[in-house]
């Protein structure tokens, strides 16, 4: 939600006194420690809520182009050269297979960081090395996880209450999957990622924008697929192949990072903030 400064209409508030209920802008704030994110009310001295970006954050709807420019930088791009590619020249034995399985890990880790990455206010993408070295490889397996849990309570609606509430289920399970993802990517925990609760409080504060980021997603999955068929259908398999791992990874690169701004853009409602962290930013 936008809110301009109190004494300097136009400019984005940054802080926010709940006692005074009064927006400030960095202006009226010279001595506020950003960093820390601490400063105290010119009017009453309590501890103010800093706001970071959320007054000045461009909305998604405007932003589409970014968001299908961003697995063209240099670093996701790199990233998706590498696990498409190099699987092509491994050799088709045991030892190929496990080249394959360690880079769609990568890969899959990747865009995970791409959400968290963006969500933290960096509309660059994350470093080739994010996807290669350290931690939250994990992150596959509590996926895994969450997939499997979502398929045991829709199992589990058909047969204490029917069809009926297996559709009801159905239908709760595929609108809430984004929001479950983005859950995920930041708690890192399938409990909270499959929290009915949870994921209803989310799309709730998201409100209508969430569901217009549903229908985008909706027609890039299918757009996706049309896509990857026509590749597959119109060219000889050792270009079809890679070409169809390439759309595949470019256009969840792109889901993510809208999951990922959404986060980002809504950061008041949901309770966190963070600024634009880039020097240079596509805004």
């Amino acid at each position: 939600m936008k809110h301009d400064c109190h004494y300097h209409p136009g400019n984005p508030a940054k802080w926010h006194c709940g006692e005074c209920q009064v927006h400030y802008c960095t202006r009226c704030m010279p001595d506020a420690d950003t960093r820390q994110r601490r400063a105290l009310c010119p009017k009453c001295s309590k501890a103010m809520r800093y706001m970071g970006a959320a007054t000045e954050v461009v909305p998604f709807w405007n932003r589409i182009g970014s968001f299908f420019r961003y697995p063209f930088h240099s670093d996701p791009l790199i990233v998706i050269a590498i696990c498409t590619l190099v699987p092509i020249v491994a050799p088709a034995n045991l030892i190929g297979l496990l080249i394959w399985l360690l880079l769609a890990l990568a890969l899959f880790k990747y865009t995970y960081a791409v959400i968290n990455h963006t969500a933290e206010g960096h509309l660059k993408p994350p470093s080739v090395s994010v996807a290669f070295t350290g931690s939250g490889f994990n992150i596959v397996i509590l996926q895994l996880l969450v997939f499997i849990v979502m398929g045991g309570l829709v199992g589990l609606a058909a047969k204490m209450g029917g069809p009926l509430l297996m559709m009801l289920t159905l239908a709760f399970v595929v609108l809430a999957l984004p929001a479950s993802i983005m859950v995920l990517a930041m708690e890192r925990s399938v409990g909270a990622a499959v929290n009915p609760m949870n994921l209803a409080v989310l799309i709730s504060r998201i409100g209508t924008p969430y569901f217009l980021l549903y229908g985008y997603l909706i027609l890039l999955l299918l757009a996706s697929g049309m896509a990857q068929d026509f590749a597959i259908n119109q060219f000889p398999l050792w270009l079809s192949q890679p070409l169809s791992g390439f759309l595949n990874s470019t256009f969840t690169l792109i889901l993510f990072n809208m999951l990922g701004y959404l986060l980002f853009q809504y950061q008041e409602e949901l309770g966190f903030a963070a600024d634009i962290q880039d020097e240079t930013s596509d805004m």
